[in-house]
């Protein structure tokens, strides 16, 4: 028993000495790694780098300060703060211009205003300059979103130096070897030397092989060859190394989408919006795909689900969304449409005005195509509380009236349209047969002629508008 308890005594001992030595060790190799940290923002903010921070977070701004001067011993003008929301566009397109390569620290929401947009936005235009955003979101779907809206990170808040420090300086300058030759392989893309980029992505994945980055690049630098078929592998093989890594399936989706193939387009979308199903605009697009490959009910759910989600997010305003929607239904569903171009128009009615008057009409369209018309003259009246001196407005109300049968009212429509903007006939043959129409039917030979002869004039040979004419001249003998 006493020889058991000694050597049980002596591998407990052996077994804490190795563990103080990993603790050791992993102090020393944090304390190299932080070093190798503070070296790589150091060198980009001597190479003309900036740091520019878009918060009104006191304590982090602090903090950031704190790193820059007492840790890194940079000058304080390395560091850029503003509180300004409109600074953001401004400040991107000065360090384009000016060659300088700054990093950016955004707050997602700042005054109240979501900036995920905003920075996708400038992400698009500059794509060049690196964007981490700060955000105290913990849901694993929002993270999600927000990474895909352009962002090459997102700090979670609160943060300490040392993960500050990390994050920063895993933007500016990515470490080891894979991300050096991913770099050189990059440029020597941007150069148009494909095939030695394809040679450098080749090496890099013998270093580490399945890399996602580096499968995702040969997959660019396949689709600039044209080798479509092993851009669509590339791609595939890098989202299947890295599930949550989105961009290997935006990639092969737009891919697809290029050459046409909705359904297999329709299949990426599906894999991204299962990771990340936040998105609107994807949303829309799968919506509208599905309506294309007629599968009506998955679309009709897809672009619900886009008005909704855009009610709760403040990239795109649901009205903007919704007709959208109405658009996509337009040809195939007229009654559809109307109803999303109405949820459009009332999600914003305390404040219609001028901007919404073709959405009226748009919409009273869309109603007399599905045989609505008394509904049509409904929001054609609203519109007209709006801009009652609209000639156009007019015009559309008699038309509607017409196809209702109500002769007198629409012709009351018509003449005050013409009352308004007498050129209106001289717009299209069409207009001025339509008005002639009105006429006809309440027997007004007199206002019918003039504009039967004008849709001729503009249009000799519309075997419709001779017809009418030569039967109103008779009846008129």
């Amino acid at each position: 028993m006493n020889e058991d308890a000694e050597k049980s005594g002596l591998t407990r001992r052996i077994q804490m000495r190795r563990a103080d030595r990993s603790l050791a060790g992993a102090r020393v190799d944090g304390e190299r790694q932080r070093k190798g940290y503070a070296e790589a923002v150091i060198a980009h903010l001597r190479e003309g780098g900036r740091i520019i921070c878009v918060s009104d977070d006191k304590a982090l701004v602090d903090l950031l300060r704190g790193l820059i001067r007492d840790e890194l011993k940079m000058p304080a003008s390395c560091l850029v703060s503003t509180t300004a929301v409109d600074m953001l566009a401004r400040l991107a397109r000065q360090a384009a211009e000016a060659s300088v390569k700054p990093l950016f620290l955004v707050e997602r929401e700042l005054k109240g205003r979501d900036l995920t947009f905003a920075v996708r936005l400038i992400k698009n235009g500059f794509p060049e300059l690196k964007v981490l955003l700060l955000t105290a979101e913990s849901d694993r779907q929002r993270i999600a979103l927000l990474q895909e809206s352009g962002m090459d990170g997102c700090i979670r808040k609160p943060v300490d130096g040392p993960a500050l420090l990390e994050r920063v300086a895993l933007a500016v300058r990515p470490q080891g070897q894979v991300e050096r030759s991913l770099d050189w392989a990059r440029s020597l893309f941007g150069q148009g030397e494909h095939l030695r980029a394809l040679q450098v992505c080749g090496q890099a994945l013998e270093q580490k092989s399945n890399a996602p980055a580096v499968l995702l690049l040969m997959g660019d630098i396949f689709k600039a060859m044209e080798e479509f078929d092993k851009a669509a592998d590339a791609y595939a093989k890098a989202a299947g190394a890295s599930p949550m890594f989105l961009d290997p399936l935006r990639r092969l989706a737009a891919l697809h989408a290029e050459k046409g193939d909705a359904a297999r387009e329709l299949e990426c979308l599906e894999k991204l919006d299962d990771l990340s199903p936040l998105d609107v605009e994807r949303k829309l697009r799968m919506g509208e795909l599905s309506l294309r490959l007629n599968r009506t009910d998955k679309a009709r759910t897809l672009l619900g689900d886009a008005v909704r989600l855009s009610a709760r997010q403040a990239k795109v305003g649901p009205a903007g969304v919704a007709s959208r929607v109405a658009e996509l239904y337009a040809e195939s569903d007229p009654e559809t449409a109307a109803a999303y171009l109405r949820k459009a128009l009332d999600s914003r009615k305390e404040f219609w005005g001028q901007d919404d008057l073709a959405a009226f009409n748009r919409l009273g369209l869309l109603l007399r195509r599905a045989g609505r018309w008394r509904d049509a003259t409904e929001e054609y009246q609203k519109a007209l509380g709006i801009a009652p001196d609209d000639a156009g407005l007019h015009y559309n109300l008699g038309m509607a009236w017409l196809e209702g049968k109500d002769t007198e009212a629409a012709r009351a429509a018509a003449l005050k349209a013409l009352a308004l903007d007498p050129e209106l006939p001289r717009s299209s043959a069409r207009v001025a047969m339509n008005l002639a129409m009105v006429f006809l039917a309440t027997d007004d030979r007199m206002h019918a002629l003039p504009l039967l002869r004008t849709a001729l004039e503009l249009e000799p040979g519309n075997a419709e508008a001779r017809e009418l004419l030569a039967r109103a001249e008779s009846a008129a003998r």
